[in-house]
């Protein structure tokens, strides 16, 4: 069994950072720790962790950070850029024009230098895939020459945890030294009877509803018979179907305009659909009412936090899973 450090909790810095999901994971789990820093370059994500977590310094951009500049650290967590590796992403991996499918050479750069106890790394299963089998084994190969041996990995669905949400990401998880014989990265699954409008406000802003020349256009356009239906249900846009299962889609960023929500007609009889507000979005990324504080940010600017973010209940569970076994 290993032991937890000297000084008694395990220090993280948290890369790729975003709201903060490592963070809020972390205090889901039970485990003893302390963020010692972060970095995030997207000025909006930055401002949410200032408002968050405000005695943790940002070291920004990861690309530009020396090492020897931050604090030591036992645990590294970060869920690099996705989108080079994901299907509704341009899928150039590291040929990504922005840079992006790159940026886990930074992870290593700076964990050569700290050599951190810990790695837990975060993607889409796209990078699992046979097209970018060739940068997968580079991570894998790295770690080993590293001294971490095997890299331990699954997708994990965030369905499956206790969040009605169609949420399916790659976990990577490393110890120095190697992990112990008969180690296993998937938790049991924790399933309840919670479904899709269990999630959803009572009272969501006027604003997001759509009109019924709005809606009219939305059936023509998608071939959708009818949105009327006998309990709240998640319209998935992409594919063009109603999701009768009571799951929600993955949430995306705004851009990718992937659902809707569908409510139960009124006395009136008319068809209800509207977007989704912040509040559902984080409350299906784990959150609890009132635990983020959004900074006054746009509907915009926190819609693609929660799409690019982590699923804080799986963290959560995840973590608690991971470091019974190991401590």
């Amino acid at each position: 069994m290993h032991k937890l450090p000297r000084h008694g909790v395990i220090r993280v810095f948290e890369g790729f950072a975003g709201y903060g999901g490592a963070t809020f994971g972390l205090r889901r789990s039970g485990l003893h720790f302390e963020v010692v820093g972060s970095s995030e370059n997207d000025k909006f994500a930055s401002r949410l962790l200032l408002a968050n977590f405000p005695d943790v310094p940002n070291y920004g951009d990861i690309t530009q950070i020396d090492p020897k500049k931050i604090p030591d650290f036992d645990f590294f967590t970060g869920g690099f850029p996705c989108q080079p590796f994901s299907s509704a992403g341009m899928q150039r991996g590291e040929s990504d024009p922005y840079g992006r499918g790159t940026l886990f050479y930074d992870i290593f750069r700076i964990c050569h230098e700290k050599h951190p106890k810990y790695i837990l790394l975060e993607n889409v299963k796209g990078l699992t895939s046979k097209k970018f089998e060739p940068t997968f084994n580079r991570i894998k190969d790295i770690l080993r020459e590293e001294g971490y041996g095997e890299l331990a990995y699954a997708v994990l669905n965030s369905k499956d945890y206790g969040i009605p949400q169609n949420r399916e990401r790659l976990w990577m998880f490393a110890c120095l030294g190697g992990l112990p014989d008969g180690f296993n990265i998937v938790p049991p699954q924790k399933k309840n009877k919670l479904k899709f409008g269990d999630f959803l406000d009572e009272n969501p802003p006027k604003e997001l509803y759509l009109t019924q020349e709005q809606i009219a256009h939305l059936k023509e356009k998608h071939r959708i018979s009818s949105f009327k239906v006998d309990c709240p249900l998640c319209f998935d846009v992409y594919n063009k179907k109603i999701k009768t299962d009571g799951y929600c889609i993955t949430i995306t960023q705004p851009e990718h305009n992937s659902l809707r929500v569908i409510e139960v007609p009124k006395s009136d009889g008319l068809e209800i659909v509207r977007k989704m507000s912040v509040d559902e979005q984080f409350r299906f990324m784990g959150f609890k009412n009132g635990e983020l504080n959004y900074d006054g940010q746009s509907y915009s600017q926190l819609s693609k936090r929660a799409g690019n973010g982590w699923d804080v209940n799986l963290v959560g569970i995840l973590l608690n899973h991971i470091f019974s076994q190991l401590l």
